[in-house]
């Protein structure tokens, strides 16, 4: 996963001198590397996300008609008309997470061709977007990186704010998130900040304010000290990849309604994003372990069963070796036990004279009981190698086939190709 954002973005993305903040993850949990670069030279991944800053959305909490489609994003631009500054039409919308119509969700607007130009950019230089993520969103509960790197939760039972110091351009800004919406202000030396301008206003009229004990305030290392000599309080520094990392862990995605991915490319990154989890999130530990005991598990058994067969196979042909060498004490090298107790066997019998399965009368004797009453004659008839080839039927094919079903029913190796029939002795 590549996760980017601009350094300015209110500067436009076609200049050759446009910079990329990013940061690259492999499990989606921890930073493998992390830059600035021009869009050109941002590496390439499977997966990239646009992560847009804080001054590039606005917030609104809104219940939405119960319309979809087309009409909803029609709907929404009458709701939202008379709360921003800007034309309506000239806005892109996006509904938060498991929003859906006729609920009261969370809505973020931004500059439609602003966003627009920057897929563009990044389109044009081979970097396709697969999703948009913002930086900061309204509060419920959070997941707020570390100093050291690491995540930790922070959830909140009452009203709380999140705190961010950063720089977006040439300006250093803190954005502020709560349960109430998003609000962003610039922080400078010589300008007092009051505390009551970091919480955005509260729809219902009631002024909502978190107390220190649940508020987080984080900052750039690069901005920390500004931010805490304006603001007189201590700031967690952040690196920004941790930061860029944070918005890539969320289920936001602002690719929605005229910008929106299809659906087979929705899946693959929900596919995508469920194997990173379960491949490396902490609270998937224990389900891996099991995994990995379920397949070891699979491959002893496998292997326990394999070995048995093994032992028992061995066991039956230790007993056929045996059983060949005791009763036949002149054999010293056994090579394959089964024919050569068939060759021992038809030995005995031509000393002792009686036939063989495989002699020439045997044959016939079999061909004679199979045939039984009826007039079967053949015209020529060849012996060779314990085979007994009859040929020059004076029945028609019919009664020929009957009649090597008749051998084959008795264990006899029975062929017939239309003018032959081959007659052998059954396997051993």
């Amino acid at each position: 996963m590549l996760i980017v954002t601009p350094i300015d973005h209110q500067a436009a993305p076609s200049a050759a001198a446009t910079l990329m903040r990013w940061v690259r993850s492999t499990d989606g949990q921890y930073p493998a590397e992390d830059g600035e670069s021009a869009i050109s030279l941002l590496p390439r991944d499977d997966e990239l996300v646009l992560a847009l800053p804080p001054r590039a959305l606005s917030w609104h909490r809104l219940s939405l008609p119960r319309v979809s489609g087309p009409r909803l994003r029609a709907a929404l631009d009458g709701m939202l008309e008379d709360q921003v500054l800007s034309e309506v039409g000239a806005l892109h919308h996006a509904l938060e997470p498991g929003g859906r119509p006729g609920q009261t969700v969370w809505i973020a607007s931004t500059d439609k061709n602003r966003l627009r130009d920057w897929l563009r950019a990044l389109e044009s230089a081979g970097r396709p977007v697969a999703r948009i993520a913002p930086l900061m969103w309204p509060l419920v509960a959070a997941r707020v990186p570390g100093a050291a790197g690491a995540t930790r939760s922070f959830a909140m039972d009452s009203p709380g704010q999140l705190h961010w110091a950063h720089i977006d351009g040439d300006q250093v800004w803190l954005a502020s998130a709560s349960v109430l919406g998003v609000s962003s202000v610039p922080l400078r030396d010589d300008q007092p900040l009051p505390l009551d301008a970091l919480l955005p206003s509260a729809n219902n009229g009631n002024d909502w304010r978190a107390t220190d004990a649940l508020d987080v305030w984080l900052a750039d290392p690069l901005v920390s000290e500004l931010a805490e000599r304006v603001l007189q309080r201590p700031f967690d520094p952040v690196p920004p990849a941790q930061w860029l990392l944070r918005a890539g862990q969320t289920d936001w995605n602002l690719a929605q309604f005229d910008l929106s991915l299809s659906s087979g490319a929705r899946r693959g990154q929900r596919w995508r994003r469920a194997w990173r989890q379960f491949r490396s999130a902490p609270q998937w530990r224990a389900a891996r372990w099991g995994l990995v005991a379920l397949l070891v598990a699979q491959l002893v058994g496998l292997n326990l069963v394999a070995w048995q067969e093994r032992q028992s196979l061995q066991a039956k042909q230790d007993a056929v070796r045996t059983t060949l060498t005791t009763t036949f004490p002149q054999i010293q090298l056994v090579l394959d036990a089964p024919a050569q107790m068939q060759r021992e066997v038809a030995r005995l019998q031509q000393a002792s004279g009686q036939l063989a399965a495989g002699d020439l009368e045997t044959l016939l004797a079999a061909v004679d009981r199979a045939a039984g009453s009826e007039p079967l004659s053949p015209t020529r008839i060849g012996y060779d190698n314990g085979a007994l080839r009859l040929s020059g039927w004076r029945a028609g094919e019919e009664q020929v086939r009957a009649l090597q079903q008749a051998l084959q029913g008795g264990g006899w190796r029975a062929q017939y190709d239309g003018n032959e029939l081959v007659l052998q002795a059954p396997q051993p």
